[in-house]
C-alpha cells in the first residue's frame, strides 16, 4: 500500500512546521535577540542589493564605453568651404 500526498497536504504540513517554529522561537529566543537577528537579515539583504546595484552600474558603463568606441571608429571627412 502506498501513501499519496497531494499539494494541499504538503502545504498543511509546511504550515504546521512554520507554526511550531514560530512558537519555539517566541519561547526560546529573547525579544532582544530576535530584533538583532532581524536587523542582521536586513543588513545582509541590503548588502546583496548593493552588489546588484554595482553590477548594474558596471553593465551601464560597459554599454556606454562600447557605444563610445563604436562612434570613435567613424571616419571624419574634411569638408572644404
Amino acid at each position: 500500500m502506498s501513501i499519496r500526498t497531494n499539494m494541499q497536504d504538503l502545504e498543511s504540513i509546511a504550515s504546521l512546521f512554520e507554526e511550531i517554529k514560530n512558537i519555539a522561537v517566541a519561547r526560546l529566543v529573547p525579544e532582544a535577540a530576535r530584533v538583532h537577528f532581524r536587523q542582521a537579515e536586513k543588513e545582509a539583504l541590503l548588502g546583496v542589493k548593493s552588489l546588484i546595484d554595482a553590477a548594474i552600474v558596471r553593465l551601464e558603463e560597459d554599454d556606454f564605453t562600447k557605444r563610445a568606441n563604436e562612434s570613435n571608429h567613424l571616419k571624419q571627412i574634411p569638408v572644404e568651404d
